[in-house]
């Protein structure tokens, strides 16, 4: 995933078509992402990772944010719709009073085995991202994108010893938050 950011495709106010466009390239990224959101997902008996991409794909055409940069910002207010999506589903599954299946995913930095529930995380970085957005930023490139340290630090322009302390900080900020969630 070495393409952060492309100059070609800086749309920012630009066009649907142009926009339409953008999401196309960032289709595979995009797949790839929904997969790892998705690991050991209870969910995916009935939601595939390619219908999370598809059903993320339409609610972004639809709303078509303003100031997408580049395929770097896109993968990752793709990877925040993702995660809506998923949990709209389980609130969906509740209201039509049946027992909702866990949707958990791997913990941002976690072992195979060290998952979270999706509406926990999503709460939690929304927390974090209120106490420090330039936290929240990293994991979100770490975690939701993929990415690692150096491209991390690429995307960032922060050094990459900034870019692990911070990660490692908001890894035990969100385990300390968590953790009444998992007890």
């Amino acid at each position: 995933m070495g393409r952060v950011t492309n100059p070609d495709h800086e749309i920012a106010g630009a066009e649907p078509v142009a926009y339409e466009r953008l999401l196309a390239a960032c289709y595979e990224d995009m797949r790839r992402m929904a997969r790892a959101i998705m690991v050991g997902d209870g969910m995916r008996l009935k939601l595939q990772p390619t219908d999370l991409v598809n059903e993320a794909s339409l609610r972004l055409i639809q709303s078509m944010p303003g100031k997408i940069a580049d395929e770097g910002h896109m993968l990752a207010v793709a990877g925040r719709t993702m995660r809506r999506v998923l949990i709209d589903e389980a609130r969906r599954f509740r209201a039509a009073k049946r027992v909702a299946p866990a949707i958990v995913t791997q913990f941002p930095g976690g072992q195979q085995d060290d998952v979270v529930d999706v509406e926990d995380l999503d709460r939690a970085l929304a927390a974090l991202e209120a106490f420090s957005a330039e936290h929240a930023r990293v994991v979100e490139l770490r975690f939701t994108l993929g990415l690692t340290v150096e491209e991390t630090a690429r995307a960032t322009g922060l050094p990459e010893r900034t870019v692990k302390r911070r990660w490692q900080a908001a890894r035990a900020w969100l385990i300390d938050y968590l953790a009444p969630a998992q007890a």
